[in-house]
């Protein structure tokens, strides 16, 4: 008998495979169960709809990996990130291109607002700064991320994953430099 898991991650890799070559918009049940070889039922069983497998895929496939390891430096939650996306360039581009903007929205906020506060827990709990600045950067930081990420799959992911670190780097050793001078010159 197989496991709920194991039908689910089926069906998960099913739609994975026809997004490598159709449109999500285009696919339905009835392709994902007949190239898994399950039935239009079991896919009911698991799944209310397209969406809520869509869903499943990147919340099982990225999305709890990042959150579950939070003890992790950020670099490496970052590469994880990066490099799901470049291993599924197809799947990615494909989600993007089939989805509204803010359907991906939705789904990157939560996660990547978890993400962001991790990788700047030194500026929300920074004393320098007030709780609501410390707020209003990682809200700021979120948007600015998940619309980068959009915009980033949408061009195909033409950086690899040094440059966008590095990125991130100088972008926080300029919040950090400015959080120092903020020490100095007590704004």
């Amino acid at each position: 008998m197989e496991y709920p898991s194991q039908t689910k991650q089926q069906l998960a890799n099913s739609l994975k495979e026809l997004m490598s070559h159709t449109p999500f918009n285009k696919i339905t049940v009835q392709n994902v169960t007949n190239n898994c070889g399950l039935n239009r039922q079991t896919f009911y069983y698991h799944f209310k709809d397209m969406y809520e497998l869509l869903s499943w895929i990147y919340n099982n496939e990225i999305f709890n990996q990042v959150v579950e390891e939070r003890d992790e430096p950020w670099e490496t939650a970052a590469l994880k990130v990066i490099r799901y996306c470049k291993a599924n360039r197809a799947f990615c581009r494909n989600t993007i291109r089939s989805l509204k903007k803010e359907a991906m929205e939705s789904y990157l906020q939560p996660v990547v607002h978890n993400w962001v506060e991790k990788l700047g827990i030194d500026i929300v709990n920074n004393k320098y700064i007030s709780k609501e600045d410390a707020k209003f950067l990682v809200d700021f930081f979120t948007l600015a991320f998940v619309n980068y990420g959009i915009q980033w799959i949408s061009r195909g992911m033409p950086e690899d994953e040094d440059f966008l670190i590095g990125k991130i780097k100088a972008l926080l050793r300029m919040i950090y430099h400015g959080t120092e001078k903020q020490k100095r010159i007590a704004i």
